[in-house]
């Protein structure tokens, strides 16, 4: 004889919504938070196969009120952050990138189904672009983390240990990045480009997370800092 499962009230919730149609507010709001968001995820647009994911990424100080654009629309970077989230584009047709208005270098035109970091530095009165491939994403094992590290110090090649250990990334030559898949570990990281030497403590990371740390400048001094990648919401444009 087979036992009656036993609902959790997130399940009983769902149950009572298929037998009350009438009653469907009530009933989303007896749903976890957490189910909601997955239903969400579910159903939420999609971007269209082939696209390209690109994130920006700035070279030296980037005023705060600094008005990033990519194809005419708002991108904006996190306080703390280095790097935008990055933002499905068309791989078939020129991604137009601007900053208060003004063109950033010419057009660029993306690989589909591959993610990239678009460094922007300022040359004078005007502003310059340069693409770093990070390839088609994803890790070879979900148990494992996959870290990121990016060297946007000029005139040096950058090295990223775990402080008091064994390296994890040498000879990172500037404005490009090496990846690799890590076991989640919390680790103190340090990183060295000629005479700068930054620490950061790398936060929590769990099976299947992305990474990235980002070696700058800011102020005329150098920085280390990081963040979770993420993707945003499509939106049709």
């Amino acid at each position: 004889m087979s036992r009656r499962p036993n609902l959790q009230p997130p399940s009983i919730a769902r149950h009572l919504c298929l037998r009350w149609s009438s009653a469907i507010a009530v009933c989303w709001l007896a749903i976890s938070p957490a189910f909601a968001q997955e239903i969400g995820k579910l159903y939420a647009t999609r971007p269209p196969p082939g696209s390209a994911f690109i994130r920006v990424a700035s070279i030296g100080d980037i005023k705060a009120d600094t008005r990033l654009h990519i194809n005419a629309r708002d991108l904006s970077i996190v306080d703390n952050d280095a790097a935008s989230r990055y933002r499905a584009v068309r791989a078939d047709a020129p991604v137009r990138l601007s900053i208060d208005g003004a063109a950033v270098g010419k057009n660029i035109t993306f690989l589909p189904d591959r993610f990239y970091t678009v460094v922007v530095a300022r040359e004078g009165a005007n502003w310059s672009a340069h693409a770093i491939d990070e390839g088609p994403g994803g890790n070879a094992s979900d148990l494992k983390a996959q870290l990121r590290f990016f060297n946007l110090m000029p005139g040096c090649e950058a090295t990223l240990r775990i402080a008091e250990g064994p390296t994890v990334f040498d000879a990172v030559a500037f404005t490009t990045v090496k990846s690799r898949a890590i076991n989640p570990v919390e680790a103190l990281l340090e990183a060295t480009c000629g005479s700068s030497n930054v620490s950061l403590k790398l936060p929590p990371l769990r099976s299947g997370d992305h990474y990235s740390l980002f070696l700058t400048q800011a102020g005329g001094k150098s920085v280390l800092s990081g963040q979770f990648d993420e993707t945003e919401p499509y939106r049709d444009r």
